[in-house]
């Protein structure tokens, strides 16, 4: 009964709404701001995925960074409430493909070409006393890096239910021991990115890193750390979804899945190092474009309930600290401006390796993201071209 009730209001909703769309251009959208990753990169999408001038209705529950949220409403033409979720749900029980709603897929595609232009979201201006009041009162240098890793200690805390694996994403934040040494000897602060919890015990391990202990968790600190970092080091995590919105240069590691998708959303003009995956039946490794077509079979998706490596069996490496610590020195020595030209040699085999039937996608990644892959990492692994 619910649902045939449901069904007649999604019916009376869309009469009357497809009516006002003639007025005015409008779209529902539902946000999954629960997740930073949803409530960022997939908000930046939807501004590039509706035309100019459509007011944007969007549907949302919990917010996972109320500043970022705060800043977000206050975009032209959107428009947040909770009760749109329900309007939502009516129109998707009576006509699923309704155009009264922008749809998911139509924001996350398999390779979005939207990154290369600037975001359409207008962020906050810090003035240079504000800067420096934010960084004096949480003794930050002028020169800071951001780090992060990914574990299951987040979504533990805030209850978060997620029924797919994720744990092949996740790796340990004290394998950046070789490259907060490198850091704090060219004088940089050290910020970990992301929430820090207490039996993480990171004094033990360096006094000198600053963590969300530190500024007790502020939302407006944490955006403001993200984005004012020379560059920040990212494993393959929502949370990256501010540098990518920032279109900030991003020294991407232990990225995985390594797939079209995740490549076709890094921030322009970053570094990238994969994790490499260890087929245990042919006794090698993946090359960049094997595990590429594994990836187009769905075997290592983010969206299943078992280990999809674990599962077709493969067993995927994380990157050394000496690997990231190479991957970190490329991105100082390319700010700097140093000569890159071996550099370009490496990374046009690495392009060429995975070119087949994608050129579109390769200019894209390498011309226009301007995407380079760690070049001591190819040196080393030439088994993987």
């Amino acid at each position: 009964m619910k649902k045939k009730i449901k069904i007649t209001l999604g019916y009376l909703i869309i009469f009357i709404f497809e009516i006002l769309n003639k007025i005015f251009d409008f779209k529902f959208f539902h946000l999954y701001t629960e997740r930073i990753g949803h409530l960022t990169t997939d908000f930046d999408s939807a501004l590039f995925n509706v035309p100019k001038n459509t007011i944007l209705l969007i549907g949302h529950g919990n917010v996972a960074n109320k500043f970022i949220f705060k800043f977000l409403k206050k975009q032209k033409k959107i428009f947040f409430c909770t009760f749109f979720l329900r309007i939502i749900s009516c129109i998707i029980a009576a006509k699923p493909n309704s155009n009264l709603i922008l749809k998911h897929n139509q924001v996350s595609l398999d390779f979005s070409f939207h990154l290369k232009f600037k975001s359409k979201i207008k962020f906050p201006v810090y003035s240079n006393d504000k800067k420096n009041n934010i960084l004096s009162k949480y003794d930050i240098k002028r020169d800071f890096v951001g780090l992060f890793s990914r574990n299951n200690l987040y979504f533990e805390k805030n209850k978060i239910y997620d029924p797919n694996f994720h744990d092949f994403r996740n790796f340990n934040f004290r394998d950046y021991s070789l490259t907060i040494e490198y850091l704090i000897n060219k004088n940089n602060s050290i910020i970990k990115l992301g929430e820090t919890f207490e039996n993480e015990n990171f004094d033990k391990f360096n006094k000198n890193i600053i963590t969300s202990l530190d500024y007790s968790s502020n939302d407006e600190v944490d955006f403001f750390l993200h984005a004012h970092s020379r560059y920040n080091v990212f494993s393959q995590s929502g949370a990256s979804g501010i540098s990518e919105i920032l279109r900030k240069k991003t020294v991407y590691i232990n990225l995985i899945p390594f797939s079209w998708w995740k490549l076709s959303n890094l921030a322009p003009g970053s570094i990238i190092m994969p994790k490499k995956i260890f087929d245990l039946r042919k006794k090698k490794f993946l090359t960049f474009k094997e595990i590429l077509f594994y990836e187009g079979e769905g075997i290592s998706s983010i969206h299943t309930k078992v280990d999809p490596y674990k599962k077709n069996h493969l067993k995927y490496i994380d990157n050394s600290p000496q690997e990231i610590l190479d991957a970190v020195i490329q991105m100082e020595e390319k700010i700097e401006g140093k000569n890159q030209e071996q550099r370009k040699k490496l990374n046009d085999i690495f392009w060429k390796s995975i070119t087949n039937d994608n050129l579109d996608r390769i200019k894209y990644l390498k011309d226009d993201l301007n995407l380079t892959i760690s070049t001591n990492f190819l040196r080393d692994n030439p088994n993987l071209l």
